[in-house]
């Protein structure tokens, strides 16, 4: 699993959501690692990493994390990514200092008793358009996740550029894995059960998740801490940089 590790200060594991790789967070990176010793991990199959069958299985997964992050770190998941990182501070609670989410929930698809999630046939006809043409079904989905947002164009440019640095479009086989991830994943018990400071940030407009999830997780785990940026979508690190930025800060500081 590639890892690149830059900056200096206290360590900061980021990872990044579905389809997409470290070059994700170049921007925020940049600036964060002034202040902290980041670990920008590429998942199996993504960016930088090499996959093998069976890599993205959550335990497979968790259990190199483990091995190659430092032993305490605070912790950064986007979507996919912090589905991942609640996995790991569930499975690792002393290793885990701090947990921030972003634009992540602990269940992405609708159940019966969750509703605030999407409906699990999206995600399905991702992983069937895939097979037909992937580069397609990328932009698709890139465009979801800019959608609802005030600087849309902006985000979708600029995830575009970053995704192409140095980096080989993901496997297809890491990709499948990833949405049944999405798809089959159930995170809430496990957050309930998580001691460690935890911070969500989430676009109020994000079309992916519903702001009504965040009253949800209040039920489940109530000393989270919110941050619902106005005018966001699905990349509020992309579109509200600055503001991100401050929060992470503030958070890890305080």
């Amino acid at each position: 699993m590639h890892i690149k590790v830059m900056g200096r200060g206290p360590d900061l594991v980021m990872l990044h959501g579905w389809s997409m790789n470290s070059a994700v967070w170049n921007d925020l990176a940049n600036t964060l690692s002034e202040s902290f010793t980041l670990h920008l991990v590429d998942l199996p199959g993504h960016g930088q990493s090499d996959w093998q069958q069976g890599d993205l299985n959550l335990e497979v997964m968790i259990n190199k994390l483990a091995q190659a992050l430092p032993d305490t770190a605070y912790w950064l998941g986007w979507s996919l990514g912090g589905l991942i990182s609640i996995a790991f501070a569930d499975r690792f609670p002393h290793r885990v200092t701090k947990l921030i989410l972003m634009a992540a929930t602990p269940c992405f698809v609708k159940e019966d008793d969750w509703d605030c999630a999407m409906d699990a046939s999206i995600f399905k006809q991702f992983a069937e358009n895939l097979n037909d043409n992937q580069a397609e079904t990328l932009q698709r989905f890139l465009l979801l996740q800019a959608r609802g947002s005030e600087h849309s164009r902006d985000t979708i440019r600029q995830l575009s550029e970053q995704l192409a640095i140095e980096n080989p479009p993901p496997r297809a086989e890491a990709l499948q894995a990833g949405l049944e991830l999405l798809i089959n994943t159930d995170m809430r018990t496990a957050l309930s059960n998580i001691t460690c400071p935890i911070k969500m940030i989430l676009g109020d407009r994000d079309t992916m998740i519903p702001k009504e999830m965040l009253l949800a997780v209040k039920q489940l785990q109530p000393k989270v801490e919110i941050s619902l940026l106005a005018g966001a979508g699905h990349a509020p690190f992309i579109s509200q940089a600055v503001e991100c930025q401050t929060i992470i800060e503030q958070f890890i500081n305080e």
